[in-house]
C-alpha cells in the first residue's frame, strides 16, 4: 500500500514538472525533434504527378546570363506553356520595381530592315502596276486621277504599319511580362506580408490586391493576423494575373519549417497562401471559414476540413527526398534552347536567301519567301499578345508549325534530290571550258549552301522532338517557376533536410492538400498541447499504480513497457491516424516517473538496489544517441557500374624538356598547368581521379549522374587546348618552358566501374574497367596522327551534333581487341568558320574515296588537304597509305582496320 501511494505522487509530480518544463523554448524543441524522427517513420506517400518546377538553374543561367533576367524571358516561357496547355503557373519570384526600357537589338539589326523594304516594295509594286495599266492603255488617263486616293490610302496604311514596326525597337519587358501572364490565363503572383507599412506608389498597390486578390474567408474565433501591409508586383503584372497569395513562411523556434499558413488577413481583408490560391480556384473559388485548429472549405456541398495548430498553422507532409529528388523538374534552359532553334532556323533561311540566285535560284527565292513568314509570325503574335487573344495565338503557333513544316519539306526535297550538286554540275559543264576559276566559286557556293541546308534541316527536327517531349512533359501540369541555381539566398530547413530550396515548399502545399482531397483523408494534425497534458495525468498514475503490486522483476519489465508504450502510442496515432500528440511530456513523465518510482524501491534493499542501478544504467546508454550519420555506406568499400565519360592528358615530349629546367621551375611550371587545366574540368562538373606526373585521368557522370557527361568531357577538352594557347604565352614570357606546351587528351564513353577502391583504412574515390583503359590509349594515338584530341566512336554517338570533328581511322589499339572507330574533336560547330566548314568536306571525300579503294583518287585529294595544310599529320598519313597501296594493295579480304603495336 505504501508503494501504491508513493507511486501515486511520483506520479503525479513527474507529469505536472515536465508539463512545467514544456512551456520553455528548449524544452519544445524536443518535441519538435521527436515529430522529425515520426516523419522519417511515416510511410512515404506517392507524390503528386501533376506538379512541375520550372527551375531557374544553374543550366538556365550559364545559357541564358546572370540573374535577374530580362523579364521578357519569363514572359516567353509563359507563352510556351501556353501552347503546352500547362494547367497554371505559380511564379515564385517576385517583381516589385519596375524593368528598364530594353532596345531590341536583334530586330534593329535585321527586322526594321526587313520591314521597311517590305512595305516600301508594297508601295512601289502598286504604284508600278498603276502605271504600267496608264502606260498600256488598260486604265484612260482619264480616270487616273481616281486612284491617287487608293495609292494615298495605301500609303497611309504601310507609314503606320511601318511606325508601329518601329516602336518595337524599344521593348517594354513589363508589359511584355503581364501581357504573356494574362494572355496564359491561369497565372498566379506574389504578394509578400509587412510587418510595417508601405509608402509611397508600393503603398497604393494594396489596393489592387483588394479588387482582385482578397478572398471570402470567414473567421470564427482564431486570432486575425498582425499584418501592417502587403506588397504586391508591379501593377501592370498585378493587374495582368489572374490571381496571387502571400509566400511568407514562419519556421519553428528551433529554425525548421514544419507547418504553414494558408489564410491571413491584412486591413479587414484575407489572402491565400501561394499555392493554396490556385488550389482553390481549381475547385471554383469556394467559400472558406477558419475556426480553431481547423479550416473548413465549403466545396460543392461537401465539408473538406484541413486541421490547423494551436497557431492556425497546417502542417506540412513533407516528402523525404531533397528538392532536387522529389516531384517533376524541367529547366527553363529548355525554353532559351527553343528559343535558339528557331532564332537559328530564321538565320540559316537569311543566309540561304543571301546565295547565289543565279546558280540556285531555288534556294534564293523559296528562302526569302519563307523569310516572310517569320514577319508574319512575329505580327501574330504581337497581335495575340496585344489582344489577349487565345485564338491569335494558337493562330500564331498554327503558322510556325506551318512554316517549320515547309522549310522540312523544302530541305528534304533539295537534298533528297542533290538539288545543289544537280544545279553545280550544269554551270561547271557550261563554264567550265570559258572560265576554269569559276569552277571552284561554284563548288565553294554549293558546299557552303550543302551545309546550310543541312543545319537548317537538323535544327528543325531538333526543334520538332524537343517541343514535341516538352509539351508531353508539361500538358495539363501546375507548373512552379522559381530560383534554384547555386547563387539563391532562399534556402532553408525542413524536418528531412538542412538545405532546402524553398520553392519546393509551394509544391508540398499544393500536393498536401490535394492528395488528401482526393484520397478523403485529413492532412496531418497536431493537437493542442493540453490533450498530451490529460493523457499524461491519467495514463503515468494508472502505469505505475497498476504495476505496484508485481514483483520487482515484473515490475520493472512491465515499467519498461509502459516507457515503450508512453512513445509508441503516439508514433502509432501518427503513422495510422496523421495525429501528432506531443509525446515528450508522455514520454520523459513516464521514464522519470518509473526511475524514480524504482530508485526508492531499490532503498528498501541491497538486492533491489544493485538491480535498479543496473536497470537504470541500461535505460540510460540505450537512449543516448552519440553520432548521427547521414549515409554511412558511401563510406564502404566498393563501386557501381555507369556509362561514363573518361578523359586522359598527357603533355608531348614532357620528359625531354623538363631535363632542360630546374626542379623548381619545372614544379611550379607544373602546379600553373595542372591548376589551370584542372579548373576547366571541374568547372564542366568532371571528377579529377588522379594526376601521373603531367598527366590528368579525370572522368565524368559521377559522383553526379549527368547525361551530358560525353559532350561536357568533349567541351573541357577544347577548353584545355584553349587555356593551352593562353598558358604558352604566359610560361614562354616567364621563361617557365622552353618550347610550347601541347596537350595530347584522349576521350572514351562506355560502362565504368566508379566508387571507394582500397583497403579499410584507405581508400580513393576512382573509375576502372576497360572504357577507361582506351580513353588512355587514344590519349598515346594523338602521337601517330600528329593531332591533339581523339574521341572513340562511342563518344561521338554520344555528343549529337554540337561538336565538329573528323573520321580519322578504324583501329586495333594495343591490349584491346576490339576495334574502334576514330574521330578528331576539333571544334563546336557554331564557332567553325567556313573555311573549316569546306575542309570538312574536303577530307570526308577524301576518306570515302579512300575506304572506296580508289586509292588513285584519294591519293590526289590527299595530297590538295596537305599542300593546304602543310602540319596535318593524318593528311600526310593517309597521303602515304594512298601511295602504298596504289601499288601494292591490300587484300581483298582486308577489313580497313590498322593495328597498333605501342601504346
Amino acid at each position: 500500500m505504501k508503494l501504491r501511494r508513493l507511486s501515486l505522487i511520483i506520479a503525479f509530480a513527474s507529469v505536472f514538472v515536465f508539463s512545467l518544463l514544456h512551456l520553455t523554448p528548449a524544452f519544445r524543441s524536443g518535441d519538435y525533434l521527436l515529430y522529425d524522427f515520426f516523419l522519417r517513420l511515416k510511410p512515404n506517400r506517392k507524390q503528386s504527378e501533376n506538379i512541375v518546377f520550372l527551375n531557374v538553374d544553374d543550366a538556365a543561367i550559364a545559357s541564358i546570363g546572370v540573374f535577374p533576367w530580362p523579364r521578357s524571358v519569363i514572359a516567353e516561357g509563359f507563352l510556351r506553356l501556353k501552347e503546352y496547355e500547362a494547367q497554371a503557373v505559380i511564379l515564385d519570384i517576385e517583381y516589385i520595381d519596375k524593368s528598364p526600357t530594353k532596345v531590341d537589338e536583334a530586330y534593329l539589326r535585321d527586322g526594321l530592315a526587313r520591314d521597311y523594304n517590305r512595305h516600301f516594295s508594297e508601295i512601289s509594286t502598286t504604284v508600278a502596276q498603276i502605271l504600267n495599266s496608264i502606260a498600256v492603255g488598260r486604265i484612260p488617263a482619264s480616270k487616273a486621277a481616281s486612284y491617287i486616293d487608293g495609292i494615298s490610302e495605301l500609303i497611309a496604311d504601310e507609314r503606320d504599319a511601318l511606325y508601329k514596326s518601329t516602336l518595337r525597337i524599344t521593348g517594354d519587358d513589363d508589359r511584355f511580362l503581364a501581357q504573356a501572364a494574362a494572355l496564359f490565363g491561369n497565372t498566379w503572383g506574389t504578394l509578400n506580408l509587412q510587418e510595417e507599412p508601405l509608402a509611397g506608389e508600393q503603398a497604393q498597390r494594396r489596393a489592387i490586391a483588394e479588387e482582385r486578390f482578397a478572398y471570402p474567408v470567414t473567421n470564427k474565433g482564431i486570432r486575425e493576423g498582425i499584418n501592417a501591409d502587403l506588397l504586391l508586383p508591379i501593377p501592370l503584372l498585378s493587374n495582368a494575373v489572374k490571381g496571387a497569395g502571400f509566400t511568407n513562411i514562419n519556421p519553428d523556434p528551433d529554425g525548421v519549417r514544419r507547418r504553414i499558413s494558408l489564410v491571413q488577413e491584412v486591413h479587414g481583408l484575407w489572402y491565400l497562401q501561394l499555392a493554396f490560391a490556385p488550389l482553390m480556384d481549381l475547385w471554383g473559388n469556394p467559400p472558406v471559414t477558419v475556426e480553431p485548429h481547423r479550416l473548413i472549405v465549403h466545396k460543392q456541398g461537401e465539408k473538406f476540413v484541413i486541421p490547423l495548430d494551436s497557431s492556425g498553422y497546417m502542417m506540412l507532409d513533407w516528402p523525404k527526398e531533397n528538392y532536387r529528388e522529389s516531384y517533376t523538374h524541367i529547366s527553363f534552359y529548355i525554353f532559351d534552347l527553343l528559343e535558339s532553334y528557331l532564332s537559328g532556323i530564321e538565320s540559316y533561311l537569311q543566309l540561304l536567301a543571301l546565295s547565289n540566285s543565279s546558280l540556285f535560284p531555288v534556294i534564293a527565292k523559296n528562302a526569302a519567301a519563307l523569310q516572310d513568314y517569320f514577319s508574319l509570325q512575329r505580327e501574330v503574335k504581337h497581335k495575340a499578345l496585344e489582344e489577349c487573344s487565345s485564338e491569335a495565338f494558337y493562330e500564331y503557333i498554327a503558322l510556325r508549325d506551318e512554316t517549320l513544316e515547309i522549310i522540312k519539306k523544302f530541305t528534304d526535297f533539295l537534298i533528297d534530290t542533290n538539288y545543289i550538286e544537280n544545279e553545280s554540275q550544269k554551270f561547271i559543264e557550261t563554264f567550265a571550258h570559258n572560265n576554269p576559276e569559276l569552277v571552284s566559286e561554284i563548288l565553294e557556293e554549293a558546299r557552303y549552301c550543302s551545309s546550310l541546308l543541312e543545319y537548317l534541316n537538323t535544327t528543325v527536327t531538333a526543334f520538332y522532338d524537343l517541343n514535341q517531349k516538352t509539351h508531353e512533359k508539361l500538358y495539363n501540369k501546375v507548373c512552379i517557376v522559381g530560383r534554384t541555381d547555386t547563387g539563391t539566398t532562399d534556402i532553408a530547413v525542413n524536418p528531412f533536410h538542412s538545405k532546402y530550396i524553398n520553392v519546393g515548399t509551394h509544391a508540398v502545399v499544393y500536393d498536401t492538400i490535394l492528395a488528401n482531397s482526393l484520397k478523403n483523408q485529413l492532412p496531418l494534425k497536431q493537437l493542442p498541447f493540453f490533450y498530451s497534458i490529460i493523457f499524461s495525468f491519467l495514463f503515468v498514475p494508472l502505469v505505475l499504480i497498476g504495476i505496484s503490486d508485481f514483483k520487482h522483476s515484473h515490475r520493472s519489465i512491465l515499467g519498461f513497457a509502459g516507457i515503450v508504450f508512453s512513445l509508441g502510442l503516439p508514433l502509432l496515432l501518427f503513422i495510422t491516424a496523421k495525429i501528432f500528440l506531443a509525446p515528450l511530456t508522455i514520454f520523459l513523465a513516464m521514464t522519470t516517473a518509473v526511475i524514480t518510482r524504482e530508485l526508492f524501491a531499490y532503498i528498501t534493499s541491497e538486492r533491489e538496489k544493485r538491480f535498479i542501478r543496473r536497470a537504470f544504467s541500461t535505460y540510460i546508454s540505450s537512449n543516448v544517441v552519440a553520432e548521427i550519420i547521414e549515409d554511412p555506406s558511401k563510406l564502404n568499400l566498393g563501386g557501381e557500374s555507369r556509362e561514363m565519360t573518361a578523359i586522359f592528358t598527357d603533355l608531348k615530349s614532357f620528359t625531354t624538356f623538363s631535363e632542360s629546367m630546374s626542379p623548381p621551375d619545372l614544379v611550379r611550371m607544373l602546379n600553373i598547368y595542372l591548376t589551370k587545366m584542372s579548373n576547366v574540368i571541374m568547372v564542366n562538373h568532371g571528377t579529377i581521379d588522379k594526376y601521373i606526373g603531367d598527366a590528368i585521368i579525370a572522368f565524368f557522370g559521377a559522383p553526379i549522374e549527368r547525361k551530358d557527361h560525353a559532350a561536357l568531357a568533349c567541351l573541357s577538352a577544347l577548353e584545355i587546348k584553349e587555356a593551352e594557347k593562353e598558358l604558352n604565352v604566359q610560361l614562354l614570357k616567364e621563361g617557365l618552358a622552353p618550347v610550347p606546351l601541347f596537350t595530347r587528351i584522349g576521350i572514351n564513353t562506355g560502362e565504368m566501374l566508379v566508387g571507394n577502391m582500397g583497403s579499410e583504412t584507405k581508400m580513393n574515390y576512382t573509375v576502372m574497367g576497360h572504357e577507361v583503359n582506351l580513353a588512355s590509349r587514344l590519349e598515346g594515338v594523338n602521337n601517330y596522327y600528329q593531332s591533339g584530341i581523339i574521341i572513340s566512336e562511342f563518344t561521338k554517338n554520344k555528343i549529337g551534333n554540337i561538336f565538329l570533328t573528323r573520321k580519322l581511322d578504324h583501329v586495333r589499339v594495343k591490349g584491346i581487341l576490339r576495334p574502334v572507330l576514330l574521330h578528331e574533336l576539333i571544334d563546336l560547330k557554331i564557332r567553325a568558320g567556313k573555311s573549316e566548314l569546306a575542309f570538312h568536306e574536303q577530307w570526308n571525300e577524301a576518306l570515302i574515296q579512300f575506304e572506296l579503294r580508289n586509292f588513285s583518287k584519294a591519293e590526289t585529294l590527299f595530297a590538295d588537304i596537305a599542300a593546304a595544310r602543310p602540319h596535318d599529320g593524318a593528311a600526310a598519313l593517309y597521303l602515304n597509305r594512298s601511295k602504298t597501296f596504289i601499288h601494292n594493295p591490300p587484300s581483298q579480304d582486308w577489313d580497313g582496320i590498322f593495328n597498333f603495336t605501342e601504346k
